[in-house]
């Protein structure tokens, strides 16, 4: 599981099921969550959507996800000058799907077409640089520059539809019976929202509105239209 703000909900609801005493529990980046279903280490994955083209055998599982209807907050493009003026994109690989969500929207949305590069999560990029950044760290640097876009939201005013990043799948021999225990679990984590928020939020960083507002668990008819609109935006792409 990812090992995100936005999954603890995921978590709660894990950690309160009957699966603990059977199940494994690992948190990871999203990369790597694909990675380890990818070769067998693990049954049941939160994997972005953007891995799952690469995948084999996998049943996509549960009526939840990671996905938002407008700004995401923790999915950002940041830059020191508008985007039209950068020349290079510092890219957070912990996610194929923003990876790519990123490419699409410098394409169809900017119309540019920076140089991308890998970025090592530590070094700021320069003047002619943007960053795309993932997951908690963006909440650190979201005052840090002049520049911010939010590819939720700009995905939301391109298409008009909500965005999916995440999506839980499992092997093909997965039962029923677990994935209705999963729906339970699941359930039960995003009813306890308020408990979440109490924990994790801090001096600095108020949570509610991130989870009440930013992040959207439930894996909608929406949602999966936007799903297939990314996958055809994505292979559109790399067909260029």
């Amino acid at each position: 599981m990812v090992n995100y703000l936005n999954s603890k909900p995921f978590d709660l609801g894990l950690k309160r099921s009957a699966l603990t005493s059977s199940w494994n529990i690992i948190t990871e980046t999203p990369a790597k969550c694909a990675a380890l279903f990818a070769d067998g280490e693990a049954d049941v994955a939160l994997v972005p959507v953007g891995a799952l083209p690469a995948l084999k055998n996998y049943k996509v599982i549960t009526d939840y996800c990671i996905g938002c209807d407008g700004a995401v907050r923790t999915v950002c493009i940041f830059s020191h000058t508008p985007i039209n003026f950068c020349k290079r994109i510092l890219m957070d690989t912990h996610s194929r799907t923003s990876v790519l969500l990123s490419g699409i929207m410098m394409h169809e949305y900017f119309g540019v077409s920076p140089q991308t590069l890998s970025w090592d999560g530590q070094s700021m990029p320069g003047e002619d640089e943007a960053v795309l950044m993932i997951g908690d760290k963006v909440f650190g640097y979201e005052s840090s520059f002049a520049y911010r876009y939010d590819l939720g939201e700009i995905w939301k005013l391109h298409t008009g539809l909500p965005f999916v990043f995440a999506v839980w799948v499992a092997q093909p021999h997965l039962g029923t019976e677990e994935e209705t225990v999963l729906n339970q679990a699941f359930a039960y984590g995003v009813d306890h929202l308020l408990d979440i928020i109490r924990k994790e939020s801090t001096e600095n960083l108020d949570l509610y509105y991130y989870y009440h507002h930013n992040i959207r668990y439930t894996l909608d008819e929406d949602k999966k239209q936007a799903m297939n609109l990314f996958f055809k935006k994505s292979d559109a792409l790399s067909g260029q």
